[in-house]
């Protein structure tokens, strides 16, 4: 996630106890639910985002300690949409000779499992030949089946500023062929680099950032996020801090008027 997903999810906590509060001693404030517009593999959603705050001021600069739930549910019930958004690997000439092409997908779940999240995706598969046959490329399908892929992800900090997604192991690919299963082992790492690369950019904020003012003097650091369950329901759980001047707080007072 870009850094000002961080400061908008920050904002949405803590604005309501420092309107309320500004010039009183440190003290606990419930904040929320208030929606975050996410867009995710180009599908739209909506974050209810609840949490607590402590606000303490000094001098011209507040100080917030905050921790935030949110919840993902939206997200697990738009699975499918974002699963058909992400690049699998289709390419039937992507190597020589052999290679795998994910043909459709057509069922995807998200699961909590501990503090990680499981995307099991359902479709189909097929194996290709590609040969270059007198300069000509010659693709042929050799055989096709159902297939399943499982994708372990976490939330984890590359900075204090910066929440992000990864693997947390190896997506793993089974078909109801052994056969093809397999075929499809040596093509892994395909799998996997293409995942990894877009679990870096999966999230677009740009609905996010665009209903948040500029906030000069705001600094956000975040402790810790990871994912958690309640009941089937996928949720995150976030700590952090923040500190602003007079003029972040202005723009703020600015934000929750409208």
């Amino acid at each position: 996630m870009q850094r000002w997903t961080n400061r908008l999810a920050a904002t949405a906590l803590i604005v309501t106890g420092v309107l309320c509060r500004a010039a009183a001693p440190a003290r606990a404030l419930d904040v929320g639910p208030k929606d975050l517009p996410l867009t995710i593999a180009g599908v739209p959603v909506g974050i209810p985002v609840a949490g607590s705050i402590d606000v303490r001021t000094e001098a011209d600069v507040i100080t917030l300690r905050a921790s935030a739930s949110g919840d993902l549910r939206p997200i697990q019930d738009h699975a499918l949409a974002i699963a058909r958004g992400l690049r699998l690997p289709r390419d039937p000439c992507a190597h020589k000779n052999i290679n795998i092409v994910i043909k459709s997908v057509d069922a995807a779940t998200i699961t909590p499992r501990g503090k990680s999240a499981i995307v099991d995706l359902s479709g189909h598969v097929g194996v290709w030949l590609c040969k270059k046959v007198l300069g000509e490329v010659l693709k042929t399908e050799l055989a096709s089946d159902v297939v399943t892929i499982s994708v372990p992800v976490e939330l984890y900090l590359p900075n204090p500023q910066t929440i992000a997604l990864r693997l947390t192991g190896p997506a793993t690919l089974e078909t109801g062929d052994p056969a093809i299963t397999e075929a499809a082992r040596p093509f892994a790492d395909d799998l996997n680099a293409l995942l990894t690369a877009q679990l870096a950019r999966l999230l677009d904020t740009t609905r996010a950032r665009a209903i948040v003012p500029p906030l000069p003097g705001l600094e956000v650091t975040i402790d810790d996020a990871t994912f958690a369950q309640d009941g089937s329901g996928l949720t995150v759980r976030a700590h952090g801090r923040a500190t602003m001047n007079s003029a972040a707080f202005a723009s703020l007072l600015g934000f929750i008027g409208r």
